[in-house]
């Protein structure tokens, strides 16, 4: 069944792509019809085609040549899919209102740049975002750094991480966790791009996210380590007063639907129901995916960390994005658990942002009753 779905959501995404490009393509000779229809149809196609083959057969290079065609190629992508609604829009307005087609054709594509062209800004740069969070049992306040979906490969490499370590240290936290998807492609595994992670001043913790293992995830891991970030996989340690509890990346369990499954026969269910956790101590759970939920409840976690749904990244996909995770963005209590969802701090497949911020996170966790 779940495999049934995958199939079907790739054939009905794969008739709107093909779909798009004919419609742009028909709606562009409309506004501009001194100009071929072949013309359009030629270089839509290429444009959309040529970019997402670019986007996905460049993951496996690492030279600087391969990320500008990643990176372009992820511009020229969003421009096409923005020009295809924003064209939509004005076919649907031309049924009331009657307006200059040469001119409005114009409009369109000027806005689709001016919006690719701000989304590209959006997604250079991070927030630090601070959030309070009561925890019951927890004897002094606990400030707690969640950095998450970096993705440190041809969007961003060792400058954004320094980055990211210089705004972590200058608020000294007292732990640094990372959910996953710290890289997604090779350029990450260019000798010295992770070495940043070793000017972390708090003791800093890492579990893996659903990316690590397009490079190789013991590749990825053994870098982190060597770089002093602990390791963490499906256990529990006592530090700081509370229990930190960590999976790898893996399902909830074997009948919900998962749009990243994980290949691991190991579930959120089954792992959760094998640790032994104290009932004296709070506990915080660090998972990349915020899916679960219900089974983290009955252990009674306090907290769950979680990072990968990138808030949709970019409208209109973020609307996608909250109806596909009912835990997307910021902070939900789920029973007697809390469930906290970073935005993360880089961007996936296309270097954009927007309707939403590249975050890190400094959590301030304080004794529940304060």
């Amino acid at each position: 069944m779940l495999i049934f779905l995958n199939i079907l959501i790739l054939i009905v995404m794969f008739g709107i792509f093909i779909f798009s490009i004919w419609y742009t393509a028909f709606r562009l000779h409309t506004h501009f019809k001194s100009i071929p229809f072949w013309t359009f149809q030629i270089a839509v196609a290429l444009g959309a085609i040529g970019s997402f083959v670019a986007l996905i057969i460049t993951s496996r290079f690492s030279n600087q040549f391969a990320s500008f065609l990643n990176v372009s190629g992820g511009f020229l992508l969003l421009f096409i899919i923005f020009l295809f609604i924003l064209l939509a829009i004005l076919h649907l307005i031309q049924f009331k209102l009657s307006f200059p087609l040469v001119w409005s054709g114009a409009a369109a594509l000027a806005v689709s740049f001016i919006i690719t062209t701000i989304g590209a800004l959006l997604a250079s740069s991070f927030v630090v975002k601070e959030n309070e969070i009561k925890i019951p049992g927890l004897e002094k306040e606990l400030s707690v750094m969640l950095i998450s979906d970096v993705h440190i490969g041809h969007h961003r490499g060792r400058d954004y991480l320094v980055r990211i370590v210089d705004e972590t240290n200058k608020r000294n936290p007292d732990l640094i966790l990372i959910t996953g998807d710290l890289v997604d492609s090779e350029p990450a595994m260019l000798p010295g791009v992770l070495d940043p992670l070793s000017g972390f001043k708090a003791p800093a913790y890492f579990v893996e996210g659903n990316h690590e293992k397009d490079v190789g995830l013991e590749r990825v891991l053994n870098i982190i380590r060597q770089n002093g970030v602990r390791i963490m996989q499906n256990e529990v340690i006592e530090t700081h007063g509370i229990q930190l509890i960590s999976l790898e990346y893996m399902k909830a369990d074997d009948k919900t639907f998962d749009m990243h499954p994980s290949d691991k026969t190991e579930t959120i269910k089954s792992v959760l129901t094998g640790l032994s956790l104290k009932k004296d101590i709070p506990s915080i759970l660090i998972h990349h995916s915020p899916i679960g939920v219900q089974y983290v409840e009955t252990t009674g976690i306090n907290l769950m960390l979680s990072g990968h749904t990138h808030a949709g990244q970019i409208f209109p996909f973020s609307l996608f994005a909250r109806l596909s995770f009912p835990f997307n963005s910021g902070l939900y209590q789920q029973g007697n658990t809390k469930v906290f969802v970073s935005k993360g701090a880089g961007t996936y497949m296309i270097r954009m942002r927007l309707g939403s911020l590249n975050e890190i996170n400094l959590l301030k966790m304080i004794p529940e009753g304060n």
